[in-house]
Formats: structure tokens, C-alpha cells, sequence
């Protein structure tokens, strides 16, 4: 079976998943990348910073794995109708809805979770307002982001000056706010916050195919990478190898969590 090549404007298709070329493969795709081991483990360290709130409003909850796993207290919204669909088949409780405009009470909720969600929002600020007005006093907010500004390509056979441009052109183009990650403890405090923790988990994939459709970006950014026939040809080459030999694809991400103030 082939593996799926995912667009590489990622959050033109997280953004508004229903109207993406693929919503089920977009489905799918999240389905797989949440069963990996690495980030397993950085979901199980998000549940655990949640231990004890109740309900928890998952936003952004996409196919639903994570409100499972909180169980009964486990509330999940997300904008697209596919990814809710999937949810509700799973017999999780999940309503429709913006980020930007929760459909909920002010301090009605004892937690608050985004994974992987403000990356591709239009307005990550407007979302965190949001998640901090429904939280009751003394509640938790955790948030999981990855770094695209610290993110690692090193593939055997190309150049830096062909990697730097891919690295660049996936954070600032394939991403709305893919250097937001860093800034969440602070934008936290900001809005009243507090016992603001940040924590690193990595995520190292060795399998070209797996790295969130890499094969396909310099052709995919030609005109805007300045991408030449040369290089082309060069990272086609490259690619082949490291499906045999492997190569590197590292993005560190952080779980950001605190305490609404009273």
C-alpha cells in the first residue's frame, strides 16, 4: 500500500480540513502520525498534565483519539465535519465549531487542550484568549506545538543551501505560525497564567516517506525556493538513497501547560 504524500502547504489543509483536496486522507494522515511512538508519548505527558480536571475541552480534537483517552471527562471541537464524524463514531462527545469563538460559557470548563492546533490558525492569539476565558479559576491549559524554526533535514547527498531554503520555505510558507511554539509560555503569562511549565519531546523520523511529504517540496516550491532543474534532479537522486540508507527529519516539540489565575 502507498504511503500517503501530504500537501505541503500544511495548514491549508488543517486550516479548513472539508475543503481540502483530501479530507479523508487528511483524516487518515492524523490518524497515523498519532499512533507513532514519539508521539505517543508526548500525548501521554499532555493527558497527564491534565490529571483530575473535569470536563476537559479538547479543541481542535480531530479524529478523537485524545477525548477517548480522557474518557467520560472528555469534551472535543473541531471545525471540520470529517474529523468529527470519526470522532463521534468512536463514542466520544464532540461538538462543531471555531477556535476563535469557543461555544462556550465563560469559566465552564476545569481544562483546556490544543495539540498541534495553533500552528494553523488565523489568529493564534484570538484562540489563547479563548481557551483562557472558558477555563474556571485554577484550571488547567496545556498547549503542544513543534518548533519549525528548530526544525533538522540533513539527507545525504544535498547541500545546505538546498536544505536551508526547504527548512525556511515549511515554516514560514507550509505553516501560518510555524515559530509560534516558542513564544506560548510567555503569551500565557501574558493572560494571567500561572506555575507555566515548558517541555521538550522530539520527534526523529529516518523514512523520507514519512516526513510529512518531503519528497515533494522542491518541485511543490520551485518558483519560490529558486529551484533549478539541477536541484530537482539532485534531491530526486537523494531521495532514492535515503529510502535504502536513510537520512534525518527532526522537529522538536513543546507542551506548554500552566494554572488560570483566579
Amino acid at each position: 500500500m502507498a504511503r500517503r504524500s501530504e500537501r505541503v502547504a500544511v495548514s491549508d489543509t488543517y486550516a479548513d480540513v472539508d475543503g481540502s483536496a483530501d479530507p479523508s486522507g487528511a483524516v487518515a494522515w492524523q490518524d497515523r502520525v498519532d499512533g507513532w511512538p514519539q508521539v505517543r508519548a508526548m500525548k501521554r505527558r499532555a493527558l497527564e498534565l491534565l490529571a483530575g480536571a473535569d470536563p476537559v475541552l479538547d479543541v481542535g480534537c480531530g479524529p478523537g483519539g485524545d477525548v477517548a483517552e480522557l474518557g467520560g471527562r472528555g469534551i472535543g471541537l473541531d471545525a471540520s465535519m470529517a474529523m468529527c464524524a470519526i470522532a463521534s463514531g468512536r463514542g466520544v462527545t464532540v461538538c462543531r465549531g471555531d477556535a476563535h469563538a469557543l461555544p462556550f460559557a465563560t469559566g465552564s470548563v476545569g481544562g483546556v487542550r490544543t495539540d498541534r492546533v495553533l500552528q494553523h490558525v488565523g489568529d493564534p492569539d484570538g484562540v489563547l484568549d479563548e481557551v483562557v476565558r472558558i477555563a474556571r479559576p485554577g484550571s488547567r491549559v496545556v498547549l503542544v506545538e513543534p518548533d519549525q524554526e528548530t526544525l533538522v533535514i540533513e539527507v545525504p547527498g544535498v547541500g545546505r543551501h538546498l536544505t536551508d531554503r526547504l527548512k525556511a520555505l515549511r515554516r514560514d510558507v507550509g505553516y501560518r505560525n510555524g515559530r509560534l511554539a516558542s513564544t506560548l509560555p510567555a503569551a500565557l503569562r501574558a493572560r494571567g497564567v500561572t506555575d507555566v511549565t515548558a517541555e521538550p519531546f522530539g520527534l526523529l523520523l529516518t523514512d523520507p516517506d514519512d516526513a510529512f511529504g518531503l519528497p515533494t517540496w522542491p518541485a511543490h516550491w520551485r518558483a519560490l525556493g529558486g529551484f533549478d532543474d539541477a536541484d530537482l534532479a539532485a534531491w530526486d537522486r537523494a531521495m532514492g538513497r535515503a529510502r535504502v540508507e536513510g537520512m534525518v527529519y527532526g522537529v522538536p516539540f513543546l507542551v506548554v501547560a500552566g494554572t488560570t489565575g483566579t
